[in-house]
């Protein structure tokens, strides 16, 4: 009973390679440990700054979606201001069109009753032939005679003595008087009815400048000569008989028609007649 036990603790020697095994995988063991608990954080320090950054998605999201719907909402109330200032544009167009026919319309009318009251004033307004010595005689050196009628507003003087052209529009202006201008085809025919036989200078000329036939003075005449078929390489002057308005050479010999509008006659004229 007096004898001690004792315990003995074997220990088994590890291989070189197991030793040097086991030190590769501390080795690697070692530092996977010492990263994990170098980059573990607490999860709500990451959680937080990622709210409010959704946060401020969202609140932007919502800012842009806003305005878009805006830009839209406006983007269609221009475009409908913009189609109805083109229909009332349209409208005012073709207001505007169709005065400017009404007015020409209305302006041929007017011209067509112009032309016939004119007419009317002519044909009852007739003064019959009278024979006549013009006052001209201080700057021609001798009488001039002739004849003249007045019808409507104008008094036509034809003068006797057959003359050129030139020559019948220098007696013209030395008489006070205008060369004859035919104003409208209602004219022509009232002189053609009204005029002797025989043919007539009147103040139609071919204008070899401006390549065109014009009245003494440019005067303006709704008289068409396309319609006369004046050919001014047989003739630059024009003439009058009944039949016809032609032209001829200028120094052809004819007598002459001059003319004078009432308005233009002096008042103790009147009064002596």
């Amino acid at each position: 009973m007096s004898d001690e036990i004792t315990y003995t603790t074997v220990r088994f020697q590890k291989t070189s390679s197991e030793l040097q095994n086991r030190g590769r995988a501390d080795e690697t063991q070692g530092p996977r440990e010492a990263d994990h608990r170098e980059w573990s954080v607490p999860w709500h320090l990451i959680a937080i700054p990622l709210g409010i950054l959704c946060s401020i998605l969202l609140v932007t999201v919502a800012m842009l979606v806003k305005h878009i719907f805006q830009y839209n909402q406006e983007k269609h109330e221009l475009q409908k201001a913009l189609n109805n200032l083109h229909q009332e544009y349209s409208t005012m167009q073709n207001a505007s069109y169709l005065m400017e026919e009404m007015w020409k319309t209305k302006s041929v009318e007017c011209d067509a009753c112009k032309d016939h009251l004119v007419s009317l004033n002519r044909k009852q307004n007739y003064y019959g032939e009278i024979n006549v010595v013009l006052d001209c005689k201080q700057l021609t050196g001798k009488r001039v005679e002739g004849h003249w009628f007045c019808a409507g507003i104008k008094c036509y003087y034809f003068i006797t003595d057959e003359k050129h052209w030139s020559g019948c529009e220098q007696t013209c202006q030395n008489c006070s008087l205008s060369f004859l201008n035919i104003e409208d085809n209602d004219e022509l025919k009232f002189l053609q009815l009204q005029i002797k036989p025989g043919s007539y200078w009147i103040g139609l000329s071919y204008n070899k400048e401006k390549s065109k036939w014009q009245w003494i003075g440019d005067s303006p005449s709704k008289l068409d000569l396309n319609t006369m078929k004046l050919n001014h390489n047989t003739g630059r002057c024009a003439f009058l008989s009944r039949a016809r308005l032609e032209n001829e050479s200028c120094d052809k010999t004819y007598t002459c028609i001059c003319e004078k509008r009432l308005d233009k006659f002096p008042d103790s004229f009147f009064s002596r007649n």
